[in-house]
């Protein structure tokens, strides 16, 4: 029998294009993020209006953001509904654009005609950052170490927050992050570490991500777990206003 080589090949296109064509939104960006990419996630619907504006900016952005790559999510696709339904866009305005750290956690996103390429790439968080966005959205606090080679009591620093952890069981993280490294320079600042230091900079943020409390040199671990656990009813997220300052999906405005 003759071999028909032309059906085996149109067999075997078939039989793969599931995986390379119709792979969905969330397979894409978990094969992205495991790859250590930064993806931008371009949220769409037939007929919306400004895809192709959006794609453009989002290339600009990509080209300041080494490895980066576009993802489309069209949310009228079947197999995209659990990703749809995670971040809860069924109903956002289109197209919006979601920015996923290389860790996998998303690290913000707005609807693409109220975003510059600029805002885009500053939504992209630092490695250190992308880790304090992962623990706050799993729902634990945070105790972040800066600290540079030399410092005496940086192993001290890191025994407290490591107990202070065991005494809140585990709902919390402890990060340490190198004080020179400028990759981390900017987040640094935000969190208001003097980069000057001469002594460990421990940050505590509580799991609504409230920044609670900042220790210069020795930790006491008492003092650690009542900054973690310490609720404020001031700025961006206060308690039980169902807010947070982690990044949060995009919010429905006006109806679909």
């Amino acid at each position: 029998m003759m071999i028909n080589f032309k059906k085996i090949a149109v067999l075997a296109f078939v039989t793969c294009l599931p995986l390379v064509a119709f792979a969905s939104t969330s397979d894409q960006l978990q094969t992205a993020t495991s790859d250590g990419h930064v993806a931008f996630v371009l949220v769409t619907e037939p007929g919306a209006i400004g895809i192709d504006q959006a794609k453009q900016m989002i290339q600009a952005a990509m080209a300041q953001v080494p490895g980066a790559v576009m993802i489309e999510s069209n949310r009228d696709d079947a197999a995209n509904s659990d990703f749809i339904k995670k971040y809860k866009l069924a109903a956002a305005p289109v197209p919006l654009v979601l920015v996923f750290a290389s860790n996998g956690i998303m690290a913000g996103g707005n609807i693409a005609s109220k975003l510059t390429t600029q805002q885009l790439v500053a939504m992209v968080p630092s490695p250190k950052k992308a880790e304090v966005l992962k623990a706050l959205q799993s729902g634990q606090a945070v105790y972040l170490t800066a600290s540079r080679s030399g410092m005496a009591t940086t192993s001290d620093v890191a025994k407290g927050c490591a107990a202070a952890c065991t005494q809140m069981q585990g709902k919390c993280a402890s990060i340490d992050v190198a004080m020179d490294d400028p990759a981390e320079s900017d987040f640094l600042k935000q969190l208001k570490v003097n980069l000057q230091a001469t002594e460990p900079v421990t940050v505590v943020l509580n799991a609504q991500g409230q920044l609670t409390g900042t220790f210069n040199g020795p930790v006491d671990v008492t003092n650690l777990v009542q900054a973690a656990t310490k609720k404020v009813s001031s700025g961006c997220c206060p308690p039980n206003s169902g807010k947070t300052c982690a990044p949060t999906p995009a919010k429905k405005e006006g109806g679909k």
